[in-house]
């Protein structure tokens, strides 16, 4: 029974930190290996083939499972600054139309009564935000799929881990053919429905941010 309830207890924590966490952007496989293939090819037993590329000449098709070279190359800024301002002043005066020799006591004052008032009221808000992101480098990706239009669908991914810690950049998109420059390089720039994410996991990532228990409180208990 109560190993049991430890088995709840953590399978609760698990499902709270997984909570924590933002899911991934690069969503599917990020490595694809090619398709063997299986027609015979008669090997006459010189260099050159028929099938094959010339000596000096780079192909110019693409399949699946091919490597292409990321250069990327993204930098994005944006601002937004906001200032309101509004004021309003009201007054009124009212003179009452004299009581004469007519009346006295508490009937003269209210007709001689002579009243006031003057009110204002005034709002003023800024606000500004800034946003600035860069990130410059390099990723090979593989073909994950061509596209009927002659579009490659490619994904990549490159870890690092160094005492403890784990870098990771991902990155997908769609790549037009006719943008692959020599080498098979394209710019991030000319990739279609680009993702691009790095993640870091280990000691340091972990100081970096709140924990579930730490959000959980944060969120219930705002007044502190």
């Amino acid at each position: 029974m109560i190993q049991g309830r430890i088995a709840a207890s953590a399978g609760l924590l698990c499902v709270l930190s997984a909570c924590s966490s933002p899911p991934p952007m690069v969503q599917g496989p990020t490595s694809v290996r090619p398709a063997y293939p299986v027609a015979n090819i008669e090997n006459n037993g010189a260099i050159f083939r028929v099938s094959s590329a010339q000596l000096f000449e780079e192909s110019t098709t693409h399949y699946v499972g091919d490597i292409l070279k990321i250069e990327i190359a993204e930098s994005l800024t944006g601002s937004n600054k906001s200032t309101t301002s509004n004021s309003r002043d009201t007054s009124l005066k009212q003179v009452g139309p004299g009581a004469g020799s007519s009346m006295s006591g508490l009937l003269a004052s209210v007709f001689n009564i002579n009243a006031t008032a003057t009110g204002s009221d005034s709002f003023k808000g800024n606000g500004q935000t800034d946003n600035s992101n860069s990130m410059t480098g390099s990723l090979m990706v593989s073909i994950i799929e061509v596209l009927p239009n002659g579009n490659l669908v490619v994904a990549g991914e490159k870890r690092i881990g160094l005492n403890g810690s784990i870098n990771t950049l991902r990155f997908s998109g769609v790549v037009r053919a006719r943008d692959i420059r020599g080498g098979n390089v394209v710019s991030s720039s000319n990739v279609a429905d680009a993702r691009l994410e790095q993640v870091g996991g280990g000691t340091v990532a972990d100081a970096n941010s709140q924990g579930w228990m730490q959000q959980f409180f944060r969120s219930v208990l705002t007044f502190w």
